[in-house]
């Protein structure tokens, strides 16, 4: 209100006055982080002020463990204001139970609430997915590592999908297609992929297709393809160019579109995925 933030219930109620810059969510339901006057403090659903020190940005709170900043540098401390772990990150997201994704040097690692690294700043990127209870972790721009969350290295590869609501991680690994449940145990593409028609086979180094049965539906003449996806498209290459068929295994599309630049392939029909994210015919 006139420029000002203040903060309602579903119901309606104000529980805090429009009267602040700014207000931070920290992912707690009672407490926030406010900047008024250009100063910013922590403040609780009551406007009670919980924290206020020499900081300039609050990013979390976790129990009496908030992430705190000043000057572009970011580390632990309590309610009281005191240093848990030393502002000397150049960032720091909570992950789980005591453990903290932190960047250094421009490289992310994981620490615990004793500033102990748990996990060494040696990748790119470095993300907590709940859902699974595990890490993924950027080695280079595109390869990626799957670890535990007891910091174990599990599986590497070109990670193409992280399905949350069925449960699987599907990988490029040493040239083929694998997928993995959340327990980082391989499954069947038939068992991940139940509404499939078709799944990707690989022998000798060339691609084809078979039924959830293991009976070849098209033979292994492709350098390389895809799975099917939700809409029964797949994506075939050959000689160097893409293709897509259909549910039934038919050619919608004869092999004919160069998509080296692309991370992804997919296909809608004869519409393949570009560059930018959007589906473009040929």
């Amino acid at each position: 209100m006139n420029g000002r933030h203040g903060l309602v219930s579903v119901s309606g109620t104000t529980l805090l006055e429009p009267k602040y810059e700014e207000i931070i969510d920290l992912d707690s339901p009672e407490v926030f982080a406010v900047r008024e006057d250009g100063e910013i403090r922590i403040i609780d659903i009551n406007g009670e002020e919980i924290l206020e020190g020499n900081f300039d940005d609050f990013v979390h709170i976790r129990g009496d463990s908030i992430v705190a900043g000043r000057n572009g540098q970011y580390g632990i401390v309590n309610r009281e204001g005191e240093e848990i772990v030393p502002l000397q990150y150049e960032e720091i997201r909570f992950a789980f139970g005591e453990t903290y994704i932190a960047r250094r040097n421009g490289q992310y690692g994981v620490i615990n609430l004793e500033n102990e690294v748990v996990l060494d700043f040696d990748y790119l990127s470095l993300v907590y997915i709940e859902e699974g209870d595990i890490l993924k972790a950027d080695v280079t721009e595109i390869e990626s590592v799957i670890i535990s969350s007891n910091f174990e290295e599990r599986i590497s590869g070109i990670v193409s999908e992280i399905n949350i609501d069925e449960g699987f991680i599907r990988l490029h690994v040493d040239g083929e297609h694998k997928f993995f449940n959340f327990r980082l145990e391989e499954r069947r593409v038939s068992d991940v992929l139940t509404s499939n028609t078709l799944f990707l086979d690989r022998q000798d180094g060339r691609y084809g297709f078979i039924d959830a049965y293991g009976n070849v539906v098209i033979e292994h003449v492709y350098d390389d393809a895809t799975e099917q996806n939700r809409y029964g498209f797949a994506g075939v290459k050959r000689d160097g160019k893409w293709g897509a068929i259909n549910r039934i295994g038919r050619e919608v599309l004869t092999p004919s579109v160069n998509l080296d630049n692309n991370v992804f392939v997919d296909f809608i029909g004869e519409w393949h995925l570009d560059v930018s994210g959007l589906f473009y015919t040929r």
